[in-house]
């Protein structure tokens, strides 16, 4: 029997064994403005076939993740949008840079920074947009999001 390549070997085994990422909630405490009401407003003003449901409303925030646990490391920082009780929610967002600017729906997550963590905090603001289906909006509710980080 002839003995296997050892290299190959090991390569094959560290894979096998390297998990799935761990997901982690990234403070953002620091986030503001924090639990502020949105203004929404009608996407169409006058009634027009198809009816245009569709309540728009534009805010900025300033965020601030603290990232300290991962200073000198790569990662990848994902926004995170649960399943709202308000129904289909999207969402869309500009930055000044730090982070990428991006879309999401209700129910998923995006990349919003891959790459060197180099300082404790990551900061940027975002100019957010957020749409909603009126048809599906009971009453007045809190947008839950977060910012998380996949650990390898």
């Amino acid at each position: 029997m002839r003995p296997l390549p050892l290299l190959p070997l090991l390569m094959v085994l560290a894979a096998a064994h390297a998990g799935p990422a761990r997901t982690i909630v990234i403070d953002d405490s620091g986030t503001l403005p924090y639990d502020t009401p949105l203004v929404m407003h009608w996407q169409q003003l006058l009634p027009r076939r198809p009816v245009n449901n569709t309540l728009t409303g534009t805010t900025t925030i300033r965020v601030r993740l603290n990232v300290g646990p991962w200073l000198h490391r790569t990662g990848r920082i994902y926004l995170m949008v649960p399943a709202q009780q308000l129904g289909s929610l999207a969402a869309s967002w500009t930055t000044q840079g730090r982070l990428l600017a991006g879309r999401i729906t209700s129910g998923s997550r995006t990349l919003v920074y891959a790459g060197a963590i180099t300082t404790p905090f990551i900061e940027d603001v975002l100019q957010l947009t957020l749409n909603v289906d009126a048809r599906q909006m009971q009453q007045l509710s809190h947008i839950n999001f977060q910012f998380q980080m996949d650990e390898e």
